[in-house]
């Protein structure tokens, strides 16, 4: 249904009772909702209402199209929009970003791409497909080891992390010896590690160091990435044919 009817419609709940008649048309997990008539006749009022990835959609049962005049080959799809040109509100305004947003969030690509990006960011610069599918799957089903993380519901950050912090590829020590796995750290993060490690404290605590303007010292300043991206493309690699001809990245290594 989300391929082919893509006119959204009012939750037919909110009309006067008896306005809609619901019909159990044998499409499982679908009420469609009909001011008249039955399965076998459907007008352009009837709506389709079903979950899927835990959100309810209502969908009109029609297309709007638009066709180029003088020609039978090209048509598109009449654009949706929620301003009113004429007397636009910002309440349709409010209507058009969150449809803009579930387009994204819900989009078949989004779990796999936000699990790549967390787990590059939890160290690990070149996971395995395997290990990105694993997560996408806990991402998008919100649940991960029999339901024991997460809430169930679609886009569940507790799956995802816990995905990523008790998968294999994550906790088997053998792949210390892989070349490949892990990442390089960043100069600020060095820097941390090396205060850890050296065991600094500040005994006055509105006096810490904020390590900003370092730029010129050591590549980073902290709060000060050069744009909204960070410091770093998660895609770079660096000019090292062992790296290029392997498919690695190095996103750090920008820096």
């Amino acid at each position: 249904l989300l391929t082919d009817l893509r006119t959204g419609a009012v939750d037919p709940s909110t009309f006067d009772s008896g306005t809609y008649n619901s019909l159990n048309c044998g499409i499982e997990g679908v009420t469609v909702y009909s001011k008249s008539g039955d399965c076998s006749s459907l007008a352009s009022d009837s709506i389709f209402a079903f979950t899927n990835k835990s959100k309810a959609y209502f969908l009109k049962n029609m297309h709007s199209t638009v066709h180029i005049s003088g020609s039978t080959d090209y048509s598109f799809r009449n654009p949706v929009q929620f301003i009113n040109l004429v007397d636009p509100e910002v309440r349709d305004m409010h209507y058009e970003i969150d449809a803009v947003l579930d387009s994204l969030f819900y989009h078949p690509t989004h779990p796999p791409f936000m699990a790549s990006r967390v787990i590059q960011r939890f160290g690990i610069s070149n996971p395995s497909p395997a290990f990105i599918e694993r997560v996408a799957t806990a991402y998008a089903t919100g649940s991960y080891d029999n339901g024991r993380f997460g809430s169930g519901s679609y886009g569940d950050l507790g799956a995802l992390v816990a995905a990523i912090l008790l998968d294999d590829e994550t906790r088997k020590p053998v792949l210390d010896s892989d070349p490949a796995h892990g990442h390089i750290r960043e100069p600020l993060v060095k820097v941390l590690s090396f205060f850890r490690s050296m065991g600094v404290s500040f005994d006055q605590p509105l006096s810490l160091s904020t390590l900003m303007s370092l730029e010129s010292r050591i590549g980073q300043g902290s709060y000060e990435p050069p744009s909204v991206f960070s410091f770093f493309l998660p895609e770079y690699t660096p000019n090292v044919p062992a790296l290029q001809s392997a498919g690695l990245v190095a996103p750090e290594s920008m820096v």
